[in-house]
């Protein structure tokens, strides 16, 4: 920007000023030459800061909304000397022009705090300013996020400040008491955000399966039902509770925790690995304890792809492609874990029961040999049965497929899984080219050439390997 017309004639023109004051002074007396080389570094500072001035004008005029250029230009000036009373121009601008930006406002708190270190004695001084800067911009911008910006810095600097106990209690009765105003007032100063933030704070402060941590959670997500992280962090503290013994666990217990799983929290947020992991990582869990049945398993398995599938049919109509995406990978995901699931139960342990127990969801104890630890080698029977359910009752994945191959020791059953991946979708080169790897080292030749046929056949030829 500084290398503009108008700016170049103005950097011209105060070059040529401060010259010729410079040759002035110069002329009107007898100088040193450490009296001259002092005043050439003064000129120079001063050509400087103009030139410095001008970019910064040019440019928030050219992007007057960017407020990471002003942030980044504060942290450039911090580099220099002299450059005060230009960095103080610039933190008002932002206050200026960023006055409803809870971002900015945080920053004009803290923005001192850069210069000081966490074992400087002014630490206690510049904090204390901080902390009052952030109430004075509260009183003036009382959202949600302004409230989420003093929590943040809040944490930041109680864990910045671990060396130093009366700093870190000073901070943390600070965010005491700013979660208690954000809990008096949730319905204007709440956010998803917010509450999670906050729930970090209970948790730190009374442990991660309180009561008081669960009574945060259970009313956060009945106000932001579509957050998969709420919902994935209370059912963790739920399911952490009902471990320790501060809610009770019997069978009552484990059906609510269910009954929030499947019936609210994957409702909701259908979409989020993390949530679908901690509820399958739950349900082996119970499973190993005998708390439910291999049925009650494959149902949940079963339930889980088809939600999945529904799920990737309603973003099929939309233009996000990113969405579709992430959705396939999840139900590959999820069919993978099945089969998993599979190889690691007890010999003799069967599948065959899967389709009449998909839609089971009954509480009854299981009986006492699905009780019996996993065997080491793996349960190939099992894992024949998981992908011939798979095949029949959901839509299975490449990356389903090449799990089972993985696992599978028959030949002629690797064959088939390879033909059937192929069909999955007929235009992606890699499961063509493993198919035909897995011929050729069978040394089936004429197979090999009839696969390759339709292999040319099925992929466009752009996407043809060379």
């Amino acid at each position: 920007l500084a290398e503009e017309a108008d700016d170049d004639l103005m950097v011209e023109k105060l070059t040529e000023k401060a010259l010729a004051q410079l040759d002035q002074k110069a002329a009107n007396s007898e100088l040193s030459d450490e009296k001259r080389a002092a005043m050439a570094q003064q000129a120079d500072a001063y050509l400087q800061g103009a030139v410095a001035q001008i970019v910064f004008e040019q440019a928030v005029q050219a992007i007057p909304d960017d407020l990471e250029f002003r942030q980044e230009f504060i942290s450039v000036l911090s580099q220099f000397a002299d450059m005060t009373q230009l960095r103080q121009l610039v933190l008002d601008s932002i206050q200026r022009d960023f006055a409803a930006d809870a971002e900015a406002r945080a920053f004009l708190c803290t923005v001192h705090l850069g210069a000081v270190s966490a074992e400087s004695p002014e630490l206690v001084d510049a904090l204390q300013r901080a902390a009052a800067g952030f109430k004075q911009a509260l009183g003036a911008l009382d959202t949600p996020a302004m409230w989420s910006q003093y929590i943040a810095f809040l944490a930041q600097w109680r864990e910045t400040c671990a060396g130093t106990d009366s700093l870190r209690a000073y901070l943390a009765a600070l965010l005491k008491r700013a979660v208690a105003a954000i809990s008096d007032n949730r319905d204007t100063r709440l956010s998803a955000e917010l509450a999670l933030a906050c729930a970090s704070e209970l948790e730190s402060s009374h442990g991660a399966a309180s009561m008081e941590l669960l009574n945060w959670l259970a009313d956060a997500t009945q106000r932001f039902a579509e957050s998969a992280e709420l919902w994935h962090r209370r059912l963790a503290a739920l399911i952490a509770a009902s471990h320790d013994g501060t809610v009770a666990s019997g069978a009552a217990s484990l059906a609510r925790i269910d009954s929030l799983f499947s019936g609210q929290a994957l409702s909701q947020a259908a979409g989020s690995r993390a949530l679908w992991d901690l509820w399958f990582d739950w349900t082996e869990q119970c499973f190993g304890r005998g708390q439910v049945s291999v049925g009650q398993v494959q149902s949940r398995f079963i339930s889980a792809f088809a939600r999945v599938t529904q799920q990737r049919t309603v973003q099929a109509v939309s233009t996000d492609s990113d969405g579709m995406a992430r959705l396939r990978a999840l139900l590959a995901h999820l069919q993978v874990r099945y089969v998993d699931w599979a190889w690691g139960l007890p010999a003799g342990c069967s599948l065959s029961e899967a389709v009449e127990l998909a839609h089971d969801d009954s509480d009854s104890e299981p009986d006492s040999d699905e009780r019996m630890e996993p065997q080491t080698a793996g349960n190939l029977d099992a894992v024949r049965q998981a992908y011939r359910n798979v095949s029949r009752q959901a839509f299975p994945t490449p990356g389903f497929y090449r799990r089972c191959i993985e696992l599978e020791t028959d030949a002629k059953q690797q064959t088939m899984l390879h033909e059937m991946a192929c069909r999955v979708d007929a235009a992606d080169t890699q499961p063509w080219l493993a198919y035909l790897a897995h011929l050729v080292g069978l040394q089936q030749l004429t197979q090999a050439s009839q696969v390759y046929w339709r292999a040319s056949k099925s992929i466009p030829e752009d996407q043809q390997p060379a």
